[in-house]
């Protein structure tokens, strides 16, 4: 029998991360008992530089057990069985209360952001509880029981409820507006090289959400929840190129 595997820094980050939220342990309060800068502790909960040691010094100071995030770590899905995907493919309301639940909101945050009434949220919690999706605590904070990077089947229900939903929505934005932020680029690479780019994709998606937990945590204004879409796939070039030769050849 294969043994399990262990959870990655990422993952233990992440439930540190939320355990202190969860707490009501500040960056500030930290960097103030580990007697070091702000800006430190900012960077050793994304990883830069932690040691074993300072790790140690951090779950004690919030009374958190290590082997408590490395056997969480553990029990944390990493994809979704195809009844769990069925059920969030069919409500797309229950998809919306998951997903947001899996990138760090609560139920507060839910009522307020998402304007969903209080009857209707603890509905769609108590069925994610059912799930398997989410857990809850006795005051009521909500964590997600499947990894961040939760992967999803390829044609499956998800995949097909994220092209009739999700997508047309991304395609339609205008990336002309001044609040869109993007980079486009073309580059001649390898399958494997595109495996190379995927792989930065990720690592970046968790910078990115730990930007959103250190402005959360801050509690700045203006807050707004953003799409972000990142993909590289070969272009086909005789499609694209087929109206420029066509033109080409009729001035010929």
């Amino acid at each position: 029998m294969s043994k399990a595997r262990r959870p990655g820094i990422a993952t233990i980050l992440t439930e540190l991360r939320r355990e202190l939220k969860g707490q009501g342990v500040r960056v500030g309060q930290l960097a103030q008992l580990l007697d070091v800068a702000e800006p430190t502790v900012w960077r050793w909960l994304r990883g830069d530089g932690l040691t074993l040691d300072r790790l140690d010094e951090i779950c004690a100071i919030a009374d958190i057990d290590l082997r408590d995030l490395l056997a969480r770590g553990d029990e944390e899905q990493e994809s979704f069985t195809l009844a769990q995907e069925r059920v969030l493919a069919a409500d797309r309301g229950l998809a919306l209360v998951f997903f947001a639940i899996l990138h760090g909101a609560q139920p507060r945050d839910l009522e307020q952001e998402f304007g969903l009434g209080t009857e209707r949220l603890e509905s769609h919690v108590e069925r994610l509880k059912r799930l398997g999706l989410i857990e809850a605590s006795k005051r009521g904070r909500v964590r997600p029981r499947v990894r961040r990077s939760v992967r999803w089947r390829r044609g499956g229900p998800l995949s097909m409820a994220f092209e009739r939903t999700v997508k047309p929505l991304f395609i339609s934005m205008d990336f002309g507006a001044p609040e869109s932020l993007y980079v486009s680029d073309m580059v001649a690479m390898s399958e494997a090289g595109r495996a190379r780019v995927h792989a930065l994709f990720e690592t970046l998606r968790e910078d990115i959400h730990v930007i959103g937990e250190q402005e959360r945590a801050a509690r700045l204004d203006r807050r707004d929840w953003s799409g972000i879409l990142m993909m590289i796939r070969p272009f086909d070039i005789a499609e694209m190129t087929s109206e420029w030769r066509g033109k080409r050849g009729s001035d010929r």
